[in-house]
C-alpha cells in the first residue's frame, strides 16, 4: 500500500513523501496515529496544493540545520566517566549521554539523530555523526576521560584555550 506521510517519520521519510508500506502497518499504526494517509486522488490533490508550503518548510529546516552544523563542528565534548582498573568504563557513553553533554553547551538535538555503531565503552577520542536534516550531517569529537584523574581539568582547560583561539580567528 502506498501512503503519503503527514509528518516526518525517521524510518520512512519526511512530510509529503510517498512511501510504500505493508497494508497492516499502514492501517494499524501509521493511519490511526495520524502519521500518514492512504495515497488516493483526493489526497494527491491536497499534497499538490501543499507542495509550495512544504518546499518552504524544507528550505527553512535545511538552512537551520546548516547553521546548527556550523556551531556543532567546532565543539569538542568531554565526557568524564568512572573507569575500572583494566581501563574499561563502568557503564558506557550512549546517545543520551552525548545529547545531555550537548545540552550543557546549549545545543538541543534529539537522541535519535546521534548515530553510533555501538556505545563507547573505553577511554579515548571518538568521532560521532549527528544527522541534522536530510543530507546535512555533522561530525563531533567526543573525548571520554577518567573522572577520578586530573585529566578532566586539563582537557577542559585545553578546550577553553582552543575555543578562545577559534573565536579570535573568527573575529579577525
Amino acid at each position: 500500500m502506498e501512503v503519503i506521510l503527514k509528518k516526518d517519520f525517521i524510518s520512512l521519510g519526511y512530510e509529503g513523501d510517498i512511501c510504500k508500506v505493508k497494508d497492516g502497518y499502514a492501517r494499524n499504526y501509521l493511519i490511526p496515529r495520524n502519521i500518514a494517509v492512504i495515497k488516493n486522488a483526493a489526497n494527491l490533490r491536497t499534497l499538490a496544493q501543499m507542495q509550495k508550503s512544504l518546499e518552504k518548510k524544507r528550505a527553512k529546516r535545511k538552512m537551520e540545520a546548516e547553521i546548527l552544523k556550523g556551531k556543532i563542528v567546532d565543539i569538542s565534548v568531554v565526557i568524564p566517566m568512572k573507569v575500572a582498573e583494566n581501563g574499561k568504563l563502568y557503564g558506557s557513553v550512549s546517545q543520551q549521554t552525548i545529547v545531555d553533554a550537548l545540552k550543557e553547551k546549549e545545543i538541543d538535538i534529539n537522541k535519535r539523530d546521534v548515530h553510533m555503531e555501538k556505545h563507547i565503552k573505553e577511554l579515548g577520542e571518538f568521532d560521532v555523526e549527528i544527522k541534522l536534516y536530510h543530507s546535512v550531517n555533522a561530525v563531533i569529537k567526543i573525548k571520554v576521560v577518567n573522572i577520578d584523574n586530573n585529566e578532566v581539568v586539563e582537557v577542559t582547560e585545553e578546550i577553553k584555550e582552543e575555543n578562545n583561539n577559534t573565536s579570535e580567528t573568527v573575529q579577525a
